[in-house]
């Protein structure tokens, strides 16, 4: 089951359609709407490290793709964190 995102002027649009939605709609792939490919949101056992709540939409290597912002906690965040354990 392949993905693709609609992109104008070098930006990702909306959020990824699937190719046989595509297919139904417009007959083919429009020029537009380029291959997309779904990566999960990471996890980690480290409970430092802070991953964001949701992706961004960036093209890498030609295709689009999920990337997370993952990050290690804050002093604040890693206080909170220990109290919780």
């Amino acid at each position: 089951m392949s993905l693709y995102i609609k992109v104008e002027n070098g930006q990702s649009i909306d959020h990824p359609a699937l190719e046989t939605n595509l297919l139904q709609v417009f007959g083919e792939i429009p020029s537009n709407w380029e291959l997309f490919s779904r990566i999960e949101k990471p996890f980690f056992d480290d409970p430092f490290k802070i991953v964001s709540e949701h992706s961004v939409y960036q093209k890498i290597d030609g295709v689009w793709v999920d990337v997370w912002d993952v990050r290690d906690a804050t002093p604040e965040e890693r206080a909170e964190i220990e109290q919780k354990m």
